[in-house]
């Protein structure tokens, strides 16, 4: 099962379980659980946006330098240089 079926699986189910709780037909709910019934998928799309704003912030803050792989990238791109001079390639002097 690819992972698009398993969130389409997954979103059916739960969407069935909402309409079904919606719509009478495995509780009745009074006219405040209702309203929030009705509203439920706007409160997980804005857990959803919180948690995943906090992940980014998260990773962002603990993100660690790697100077050795900054050392090798500009190693790579200085022997790039005198590759493309051998091939005959001139590069404009940055003043």
């Amino acid at each position: 099962m690819t992972k698009l079926l398993e969130w389409l699986t997954g979103a059916v189910v739960l969407g069935s379980i909402w309409a079904g709780i919606l719509w009478g037909n495995f509780v009745i709910l009074s006219d405040s659980l209702r309203f929030h019934c009705l509203v439920s998928p706007v409160y997980a799309l804005v857990i959803f946006g919180l948690v995943s704003l906090a992940i980014v912030l998260y990773r962002t803050a603990t993100f660690n330098d790697c100077p050795e792989a900054c050392e090798e990238l500009k190693r790579q791109i200085k022997e790039a240089r005198q590759d493309l001079v051998k091939r005959g390639f001139k590069f404009k002097e940055n003043k």
